[in-house]
């Protein structure tokens, strides 16, 4: 994921839509709309695909009649059909649209989407100064750990990545982790973006792995250090809810306006990754205020299969003091954490496993190396070649 998505979405960011103009995604399936409901605003698009059936999309006011192709448009055909259709309508006024697939309505494959004046945005999450760890308090050994490439696709147009490192749905199904990216903008302190999952790595190897787009995010932030991740997912698991988010640590650099000044060290917070593996890779948070370092290592078990799924993921926390002026970080420790689920309360213990060593040559290379004492890598060391993913933040020296 690391290399792949990232790297990718760097390289075609240029092609995005406006951040203020959100995708969000309807699945048709099963006689039924997943998610049946949405709230969005004007100028936001829904698109939906028939993922399995005999199914159209209808709206109960007239304006869209769809399956292949939308009667009126270029030729299309809102006959109801089995075929893997797929159809995107912008909705351009306020209101509430109710809609229905012709054949299964009485069965009650009916949605609606409540279309919202666009808000007017109280603060600019286009900046780095977001970058860092964000949680929620009332989940256990969870969160996100995000960082923010201001104005890379445009002026006041800047693209957000996040890793989630989370649990299985239940606890016997042990560590989960997913992937957020979109793009920001400075006028709107919400951002929609799809959640990513990957899979089929092996730990520090380049095995190949598979990342795939598993449900959508809105990421919103209603200050430096308060925010949100509301969370679809469309891989079956039919979850969905909302993440109340607190920056973990002491806000650095950010402000309402995104006027970001100084740093330091937190300049070197963001995505690296050794390009010689696949699909894995650390989100770092410097603190120099608080003389913190913390990480999340998103990877695998190292016996993983490639047809492992979600059980052969694993991640890790790295955490350690730093001092003023430092190029090098030593015995830094490396931490497992276990006995989570998904967005909920739980017993979870986080137990030493290991420790690390980090060197920096610059703002965008550094060296890691580590070794494990303890849990299922026990007796593994090696060396990590890191490289920064996505320019360098303004300022960072070493």
């Amino acid at each position: 994921m690391f290399t792949r998505i990232l790297i990718a979405f760097l390289l075609f960011a240029c092609l995005a839509v406006p951040a203020t103009a959100a995708t969000f995604n309807v699945s048709v399936t099963s006689n039924r709309f997943v998610p049946s409901s949405l709230t969005i605003h004007v100028g936001d698009t829904v698109t939906f695909t028939n993922a399995g059936g005999f199914h159209n999309v209808v709206a109960d006011n007239g304006s869209f009649r769809c399956a292949r192709g939308c009667d009126g448009v270029a030729g299309g055909d809102g006959t109801p059909s089995a075929s893997a259709w797929s159809n995107s309508i912008t909705f351009n006024t306020a209101g509430g649209v109710g809609y229905r697939c012709e054949v299964h309505a009485g069965m009650g494959m009916v949605g609606s989407i409540e279309v919202e004046d666009a808000p007017a945005s109280t603060f600019n999450p286009n900046q780095h100064g977001l970058s860092g760890s964000w949680a929620n308090a009332a989940t256990d050994s969870q969160g996100v750990v995000l960082t923010v490439w201001p104005d890379l696709v445009a002026p006041g147009r800047g693209s957000l990545f996040g890793g989630w490192f989370t649990y299985d749905v239940s606890a016997a199904g042990g560590q989960r982790w997913y992937t957020v990216q979109g793009d920001v903008s400075s006028n709107d302190d919400s951002a929609t973006m799809p959640i990513y999952q990957t899979q089929g790595g092996a730990f520090d190897s380049n095995q190949a792995s598979s990342t795939a787009a598993v449900g959508q995010a809105v990421m919103h932030f209603d200050d430096c250090t308060h925010g949100s991740l509301a969370y679809t997912f469309s891989d079956g698991s039919g979850r969905s809810g909302t993440i109340p988010l607190t920056r973990l640590l002491a806000n650095v650099n950010c402000s309402a306006d995104g006027t970001n000044t100084g740093g330091g060290a937190y300049l070197r917070s963001g995505a690296w990754a050794d390009l010689g593996t696949s699909g894995q890779g650390l989100v770092m948070d410097f603190n120099p205020p608080q003389g913190v370092f913390f990480a999340a290592w998103y990877t695998f078990l190292a016996n993983a299969g490639q047809n492992a799924g979600g059980a052969g993921q694993h991640w890790y926390t790295l955490q350690a003091a730093i001092p003023a002026g430092f190029s090098t970080l030593t015995n830094v420790g490396i931490f497992e954490s276990t006995g989570g689920v998904f967005d909920q309360h739980a017993t979870t213990t986080t137990a030493p496993v290991g420790s690390a060593n980090l060197t920096w040559q610059s703002c965008s290379s550094a060296t890691m190396t580590y070794t494990f004492t303890a849990g299922p890598n026990a007796g593994l060391s090696g060396t990590l070649d890191l490289t920064r993913l996505g320019p360098v933040p303004a300022g960072c020296t070493l």
